[in-house]
């Protein structure tokens, strides 16, 4: 089963990871099988997704708590730590693929540095329940989308949130997107099925 998916436009990779512990990496449109990888078979992939280059891929597994960076020409991990109690739910490289922000089912944002692999910052703050989004509206702002009904949007030069977004009645958030201008943000909900 189909549980992540990424796709870079500029290097024509698309990634897909699997529950089965497998990720594949396609060439676009061709769709041309350039790697297929087994992390292990109780590694379940909850999130994937490519640096701004395609050169390497970030995966999140819940059941060993771990963020693997995997350098696909030279088939190595550049990092693999573990982070987030209860497991890492989504993941967003910074526009110059030198953070990788994660979310966590403990409703914490950590910002890990992709070239040394150490988590630099938790915000302890985060949110109330899973974070289920994140992505950079700018290179010092990262959004984050949560099961608890908020969107809220953290400062990275203070480490804090400076802004939180709700809904007039409560929903459960999915997904997040924001335009290139940092300006328009988007989130999609589970129960209504609505994009605010």
């Amino acid at each position: 089963t189909v549980v992540a998916a990424t796709y870079s436009q500029r290097s024509k990779l698309l990634a897909i990871g699997f529950s089965s512990g497998v990720f594949g990496l396609y060439e676009m449109p061709a769709v041309a099988n350039i790697h297929t990888l087994s992390i292990g078979a109780s590694q379940r992939i909850q999130s994937c997704i490519l640096n701004e280059t395609g050169e390497w891929l970030a995966l999140g597994c819940p059941s060993s708590q771990q963020l693997l960076v995997w350098e696909w020409r030279s088939e190595t991990y550049v990092l693999k730590q573990r982070g987030h109690a209860y497991g890492m739910r989504c993941m967003a490289y910074s526009p110059d693929g030198v953070v990788v922000c994660t979310g966590g089912e403990d409703g914490k944002i950590k910002l890990w540095n992709a070239s040394s692999g150490f988590c630099y910052v938790t915000m302890e703050q985060s949110h109330q329940a899973p974070v289920t989004s994140v992505c950079f509206a700018k290179p010092s702002v990262v959004l984050s989308a949560s099961l608890d009904g908020t969107v809220r949007a953290h400062d990275l030069h203070r480490y804090r949130t400076f802004k939180t977004l709700t809904t007039p009645t409560p929903v459960q958030f999915l997904s997040l997107a924001v335009d290139p201008s940092g300006e328009i943000v988007t989130a999609g909900s589970m129960d209504p099925f609505h994009v605010y």
